[in-house]
């Protein structure tokens, strides 16, 4: 037996151990031809080279917000949610809700009852449920319950049915782009304007970030996917692009065998390049995990001057024979291509492959969270510092969930591209103070949207500032406005029979004469109310 063989039979005895030295492995896995991968030609296989050079790109973008004289939070909500946007929003919602009611057969439906909302009406709709996400309760009415033990503002500013019958309504419908079995119908409209909006607004930074999201649904639904890796393993699944600050740049919901521009062969391919489109050929820097990178995707990248970077999976195509390799623990093995592309084999406590073609693999020091330094590839720092983009999107998202579980899917993932844009708001609020010299400490996340619903809400800061003339005119004195008020009888006349009155509320709102036997003793007039509408008129 050679030395050579005596020596490759050793190495693959000790590849797992810590006694097998980094130097004796590299240098047997360096003279070695790597084997081809699975499905390629011998000529592709021997293109990979130890040694190699990467294509360099100057970045020709320059990172920067358009956004004018936006300063404090609510100009920064008012940037994204502009009046575009909620004219789009109170259009949709009372088409679909006029629709309802059009549809409705039953006498005591609450679509019925729909009355168009208008912009100012919007603003406290989602003033109220950004503010739900702050204040976690089991069940929606909760959040109007005169029990002492939920003494919240909501009923002050909204009816709980008025809340309903909106939230119900909520979608951004365009029902002449899209048929009615198009899963696309009630979101596609928002997700278009919000990537219009943020290629306006937004001139992202270098390094870009590629992953995707899941909004949790368990339903029955037929875009429904499940992603194993992921906290909501069942679920809409989102593609999105953000930079590395967390600021979502783009984003695409995934429809299936229903989505025309993602499905059929090479998917990961087409989503890259998809969300990628407005920021080629600028000199860029993309991060994403193995379910998107390829040796063709890379080198289809760099013809548009374009860099990637992340793990790789053993098993792709025109993978090197060394992404297969036994290696001992501290060692690297490297391959270059003629086109730029390398690809990595790092074995830690195990195997982790990657594919750049920025940056090399020397060993740089790298500290952890407890401040230790050790010695890692360059490929790998960099993936780590700049590959969170989504994952912090995510994690921020999560501290305040607007939604509930019987919320039904659109109406979710609408709720989900707000919050999306809320935080955006608040991620360009920290980024401009910070580019403005301005030193004070960061705002939270919390306390940005609780000022933006404060000031949302200023303008109706108590029940009266909502109330028409004639409403104001029948509330109580200021000698009764500390007492409750309570529903009672009319009084009899001397025939001992009761003269029953016209429910002011119901002539008022629903223009209907409706007589009643009840009304308010401590309102200044007196008015007679109907059991159901005591409450709404009182704004109970």
């Amino acid at each position: 037996m050679s030395s050579d063989n005596l020596f490759d039979e050793l190495a693959e005895m000790f590849s797992d151990t810590e006694e097998f030295s980094a130097s004796s492995a590299s240098s047997s896995e360096d003279d070695e031809e790597p084997a081809p991968a699975q499905g390629s030609s011998h000529a592709e296989a021997e293109e990979w080279t130890a040694t190699g050079s990467l294509q360099t790109f100057p970045f020709s973008g320059v990172g920067h917000f358009s956004i004018g004289p936006a300063e404090s939070p609510i100009d920064f909500f008012n940037l994204i949610f502009s009046s575009t946007f909620m004219s789009m929003l109170v259009s949709s919602v009372n088409t679909h809700g006029l629709r309802l009611m059009l549809e409705s057969t039953g006498p005591h439906s609450r679509s019925l009852k729909w009355n168009n909302t208008n912009e100012d009406e919007m603003r406290i709709f989602l003033a109220l449920l950004f503010h739900m996400g702050h204040i976690s309760v089991s069940r929606l009415n909760y959040y109007w319950s005169t029990d002492k033990l939920f003494n919240l503002p909501f009923k002050l500013f909204m009816s709980r049915d008025r809340f309903l019958l909106i939230l119900r309504n909520l979608t951004f419908s365009d029902s002449n782009s899209y048929s009615d079995t198009d899963p696309n119908r009630y979101c596609k409209p928002i997700i278009d304007f919000f990537n219009s909006l943020m290629k306006t607004l937004v001139n992202p930074p270098k390094n870009l970030t590629i992953d995707e999201s899941v909004v949790l649904w368990r339903g029955r639904l037929r875009i429904r996917q499940f992603i194993k890796g992921k906290r909501h393993k069942y679920g809409v699944k989102l593609y999105v692009l953000t930079d590395t600050n967390g600021i979502t740049q783009k984003m695409h919901m995934y429809c299936g065998s229903d989505d025309a521009l993602l499905k059929g062969k090479g998917h990961a391919d087409k989503v890259v390049m998809m969300l990628m489109e407005d920021y080629l050929n600028t000199g860029r820097s993309l991060y994403t995990d193995n379910f998107y990178n390829s040796v063709t995707l890379a080198e289809k990248l760099l013809q548009q001057r374009t860099y990637l970077t992340g793990t790789l999976r053993a098993n792709r195509a025109r993978n090197p024979g060394i992404t297969k390799s036994k290696i001992a623990r501290g060692t690297l093995l490297t391959r270059y291509n003629a086109r730029g592309v390398c690809v990595t084999n790092y074995r830690d406590k195990r195997n982790v492959l990657m594919i750049s073609t920025e940056h090399h693999s020397d060993f740089v020091q790298s500290s952890n969270s407890h401040g230790q330094v050790k010695l890692k590839p360059k490929v790998i720092v960099e993936y780590n510092k700049y590959m969170n983009g989504v994952d912090l999107k995510d994690q921020m998202l999560s501290y305040y969930q607007s939604y509930k579980k019987s919320t039904r899917w659109y109406k979710k993932i609408v709720i989900h591209v707000m919050q999306v844009m809320l935080l955006n708001c608040f991620k360009m609020f920290n980024e401009q103070k910070k580019r403005s010299g301005d030193n004070s400490r960061s705002m939270s996340f919390f306390d940005f949207r609780l000022n933006v619903v404060k000031m949302l809400l200023k303008k109706f800061d108590t029940p009266t500032d909502r109330l028409t003339e004639t409403e104001v005119s029948n509330r109580p004195s200021t000698s009764s406005s500390q007492r409750v008020h309570t529903i009672a009888y009319l009084p009899k006349n001397d025939k001992n029979k009761t003269k029953r009155k016209d429910c002011a509320h119901c002539l008022k709102k629903r223009k209907v004469r409706k007589a009643t036997l009840f009304y308010c003793p401590l309102c200044i007039k007196k008015p007679g109310l109907c059991i159901p509408c005591f409450g709404e008129f009182h704004r109970y």
